[in-house]
C-alpha cells in the first residue's frame, strides 16, 4: 500500500512540474501553462528570411474571462534588437468566455536567427516568450 502511496505522490508531483512553466512541444507549436490561461502559439508555417511570419495564438482557461483582450495588444514579435513589433493584422479572432484564439500576420523578418514571439499581460503572466530557429534565405 505504501508503494501505491508513494506512487501517486510522485505521479503527482510529475504531473504538477509538467502543469507550469514554459512546455515546448515538437515542431511549430509551443505552449505556456503559468497562471490561470495556457498560451499556445503555432507558427502557420517554417519561419524563413523574407516571409511573413503567421502565428495561430490560443488562450485557453476555467477561471478568467478572456474577452477583454485585443490579440493585437499583446502580442508581438520581438526583433533582434529588442524591439516589440505589432502584428500588421489579426485574422479569423474566434471565441469568447475561456476560449479565445486569432491568426496574426508580422512582417517578414530580415535577417536569420531566432524568431521570438511574446505575450504580455495575459492571465497575470508579465510575459511569455515563445522562440524557433529561423531558417536563411534560399
Amino acid at each position: 500500500m505504501r508503494s501505491f502511496v508513494r506512487a501517486a505522490v510522485i505521479l503527482a508531483m510529475v504531473a504538477l512540474g509538467a502543469a507550469g512553466g514554459l512546455q515546448a512541444q515538437e515542431g511549430l507549436t509551443k505552449q505556456d501553462r503559468q497562471g490561470p490561461v495556457t498560451v499556445a502559439v503555432t507558427l502557420t508555417a517554417a519561419p524563413a528570411v523574407g516571409a511573413p511570419i503567421k502565428v495561430k495564438v490560443v488562450l485557453d482557461t476555467h477561471s478568467v474571462g478572456l474577452d477583454g483582450i485585443a490579440f493585437d495588444k499583446v502580442v508581438a514579435l520581438r526583433s533582434p534588437d529588442g524591439a516589440d513589433i505589432a502584428p500588421t493584422a489579426v485574422e479569423q479572432a474566434t471565441g469568447s468566455g475561456h476560449h479565445r484564439e486569432a491568426t496574426l500576420v508580422f512582417p517578414p523578418p530580415a535577417q536569420a536567427g531566432p524568431l521570438k514571439i511574446v505575450v504580455k499581460n495575459v492571465g497575470g503572466v508579465a510575459e511569455r516568450s515563445f522562440v524557433w530557429e529561423m531558417e536563411p534565405a534560399r
